[in-house]
């Protein structure tokens, strides 16, 4: 179950047992794939990871929990790339963000350059707006190798954007990294 966090400063209580929770979701997330004719229709379809914002983000969470917040994620992945109903002719990717963890998920895309879009990029941009700006530049692997753990057979590392976005309604900026993995298109 996804939640936000009403009380941000209060302590996870228990966060053994949502992490037991987050371990048994790759087999859960079978059951929620889409049937073949609903697939035909849609770009991509995604699964977020269901855990409390507090367990995988700052300042509660710790590597461990989110080292097995990305190996649920991984595992999710892989299920759905080995399951019978798993749609035929599309991408199951894994959509990691750092240190924002809650914002992750599992993608199915059925659309081979919609997925193109989400590949890190190659050189820092600006892009201004009415109001602020948006800055991406690749990022660093090493960033994400301490909370990253073994991957499945046939999952493929692409890289990871540094994204930095700020808006004068927030007063500040917000800096984000987004790691993608994927299986082959099958």
């Amino acid at each position: 179950m996804r939640r936000l966090d009403l009380r941000p400063r209060k302590k996870l209580r228990n966060p053994a047992r949502h992490l037991r929770s987050l371990a048994r979701w790759p087999q859960q997330i079978i059951e929620q794939l889409p049937k073949a004719e609903t697939a035909a229709a849609e770009r991509f379809w995604n699964f977020k990871v269901p855990v409390f914002s507090k367990l995988v983000e700052p300042p509660h969470a710790t590597p461990q929990t989110q080292r097995a917040c990305i190996a649920a994620i991984f595992a999710a992945a892989d299920a759905v790339e080995r399951a019978e109903r798993r749609p035929r002719d599309c991408r199951v990717a894994c959509l990691v963000t750092t240190p924002f963890l809650f914002q992750s998920e599992v993608t199915l895309f059925f659309d081979e350059a919609y997925f193109r879009s989400f590949l890190p990029v190659t050189v820092k941009s600006r892009t201004e707006y009415d109001g602020g700006w948006i800055e991406a530049e690749p990022a660093l692997p090493a960033w994400v190798e301490p909370i990253t753990p073994p991957t499945p057979a046939g999952l493929e590392f692409h890289g990871g954007t540094l994204q930095r976005e700020f808006d004068q309604e927030w007063s500040r900026t917000v800096e984000r990294v987004n790691w993608l993995w994927s299986f082959p298109r099958g």
